[in-house]
């Protein structure tokens, strides 16, 4: 865990897990969700991909900035974070780990062809000192399925 923004995110648990393609098994906080969506997985991929689409799928991104080798900058509500993309697989898997404050964070997708949809999995973990003070494994869950909702309505109305 850290909490120094001169650590590379490439040296974290975050880094290791999010590589796996899993979850910190370990982690205080975790959630996950699924939902349907009426585009192809690979739509779908490039949507999230691109975070500067980000801010349009949940109100309280904002401040995002893309930085050399799948690194950016972003923040939900006050809390600054930075993050690195670590599998790119299009259409398939997309994950990334996240650094703040008190926080290292795994996030994990996975694309599945349903028909001519995509059934969307979601799954994130958080660890580090501030992760159950800070949000709760319920809390996780809302901010997922709010997160899936808003990924669904930009994709379906593109």
């Amino acid at each position: 865990m850290t909490t120094d923004d001169t650590v590379r995110i490439e040296d974290t648990l975050a880094w290791r897990f999010a590589g796996e393609g899993r979850l910190d098994p370990s982690a205080p906080v975790a959630a996950s969700g699924h939902i349907e969506i009426a585009r192809a997985p690979e739509v779908v991929w490039r949507l999230l991909h691109d975070v500067t689409n980000w801010p349009d799928i949940r109100a309280d991104v904002q401040d995002v900035v893309v930085l050399d080798g799948g690194a950016f900058t972003w923040s939900a509500g006050p809390i600054p974070v930075r993050s690195r993309f670590v599998l790119t697989e299009p259409g398939c898997t997309l994950t990334w780990c996240t650094l703040a404050a008190g926080l290292e964070a795994v996030h994990v997708y996975h694309f599945e062809a349903v028909g001519s949809g995509t059934r969307l999995d979601a799954a994130e973990s958080m660890s580090g000192p501030l992760a159950g003070p800070a949000i709760s494994s319920a809390q996780l869950q809302s901010q997922i399925a709010s997160w899936l909702e808003g990924i669904k309505a930009l994709a379906e109305t593109r």
